[in-house]
Parts: C-alpha cells; sequence; structure tokens
C-alpha cells in the first residue's frame, strides 16, 4: 500500500469499511478508541445534550452508546457495515437500547425531523468539497426539529504541524510503512478551519461558537491515547419558513 491508496474523502468507503474489519494499513482505526470523546463526556455533563440524539458517523458507537447510557434515545448511523455490526454487539452485550443503522450521512432519508440533538465525533472533516460539507449540513437540517442543536467535533487544520512536531517518529514509520516515501500530512489527514466549517453550515443553521478542543486518538505503532488538536462547532437549526 503506498500513500496515494488512502482516500482523502469519504468517496472510497471501502476503505474505511476494510479499516474496521482489520485489513487496513495498521492495526486500527486511530478513531476507535474504546470510549466516548472527552469532549461529548463533558457537553453531557453541562447539559448540552438534549432530546432524541443522532450520532453522525457514529463508528462502532462508543460516544452513542455513553449516551445511551445516561438515558438518551440514540441512533448512530455509518456508512460502513462492519461499524455497524460492531455496534450493534456492543449495544447488546452491554444492554443498551441504541438504535444503528448504515446510512449515507448526505442523504438520511429515513429521519426526517426526527433530531433535536445531533453529534459528529470526525465525519465532518473528511469532506474536502464545500458542497459536499454543505450537502451534508443539508441533510442533518432535514433530519432535525427546528432549534435543534448540531455539534461537529473536528480536527483542527493545526493537526498536521502537531503529529510533524510532536510524533514525528510516527510520521516517519508510517512513511516507511507505505513506501518509504515523505508524507503529506495536509493531503492525507482530513481537517478543518474555523471558516470552512462555518461557511459548510452557513444556510439552514446558526454557528453559536467554534471553540477549541481535542479528537482522542490511538495512533498508529502506539498504545497509549493522544488528544489531537479539534475544533468543537455548536449549530444552531434554523426553522424552515
Amino acid at each position: 500500500m503506498s500513500e496515494s491508496d488512502i482516500p482523502s474523502s469519504t468517496d472510497d468507503f471501502d476503505f474505511f469499511d476494510a479499516i474496521y474489519r482489520g485489513d487496513g494499513p495498521f492495526d486500527r482505526a486511530p478513531w476507535d478508541i474504546g470510549g466516548p470523546q472527552p469532549a461529548y463526556v463533558d457537553l453531557e455533563a453541562a447539559g448540552g445534550i438534549t432530546g432524541g440524539v443522532l450520532d453522525c458517523g457514529c463508528g462502532t458507537g462508543d460516544n452513542a452508546l455513553f449516551l445511551a447510557s445516561k438515558g438518551y434515545t440514540v441512533i448512530g448511523v455509518d456508512r460502513a457495515p462492519t461499524a455497524i455490526a460492531i455496534a450493534r454487539e456492543k449495544a447488546r452485550q452491554r444492554g443498551l437500547a441504541a438504535t444503528f443503522d448504515t446510512a449515507d450521512a448526505l442523504e438520511l432519508a429515513d429521519y426526517p425531523r426526527q433530531f433535536d440533538t445531533v453529534i459528529d465525533s470526525g465525519l465532518a472533516h473528511v469532506f474536502e468539497s464545500p458542497g459536499d460539507l454543505a450537502r451534508y449540513a443539508a441533510a442533518l437540517h432535514r433530519s432535525c426539529r427546528g432549534g435543534a442543536r448540531a455539534y461537529v467535533l473536528a480536527l483542527s487544520d493545526r493537526a498536521p504541524a502537531y503529529l510533524r512536531d510532536e510524533h514525528g517518529d510516527m510520521v516517519a514509520r508510517i512513511a516507511d510503512k507505505l513506501g518509504g516515501t515523505e508524507l503529506q500530512l495536509d493531503r492525507m489527514l482530513p481537517a478543518l478551519t474555523p471558516d470552512a466549517l462555518r461557511s459548510g453550515f452557513a444556510a439552514g443553521w446558526s454557528a453559536e461558537s467554534i471553540d477549541t478542543a481535542v479528537v482522542r486518538s490511538v495512533l498508529p505503532f502506539q498504545t497509549e491515547s493522544v488528544d489531537l488538536p479539534a475544533w468543537l462547532g455548536s449549530f444552531r437549526a434554523v426553522a424552515d419558513k
């Protein structure tokens, strides 16, 4: 496998499903940390989660299952069927009532006006095209009731420099595994600027805040988690006129 084999968007969902099957270039998905993201633990504790919840791009379900354990009604959706199968098994083993469905985040046709809160952990930042990010925001809007909030946790545009500066040895090992060429982290690593995030959610949403945050990850060739620079955007759904 070479760097060119790694997609920089969601165009190749087979690649992401292969990661969940254990057939990807590394042992595990870096974002699959075995528990909820700290940003959403803190948000729930602060009272930021209300009503019916959509976890869009839920992966193997850890954020959704955390909220279900707190008593929320949660539906998690992901395009990768292997991730959904794993999430359902986790819910069964833990006796939690979260629902997990395979769905296209750019459509969400089966969930009209259903949710009061959306959480996104690492999906919005893979939509490199401004048009795709706007389509995603529109799909979320169609699935939400008026006044709903969407929380978007996305890797920051500062993340590539952080990895080069703080985890250079790991970056070099990845480069060696992918053929020995210097990694173009700015191309490979999905990330968003605050302006891009705000622009993507310009139609149908009111931006309440975009704050610094972290995405907790377990990087390739490492066993301990690290906190990557991120943004946490809060958007309020504007009711249709």
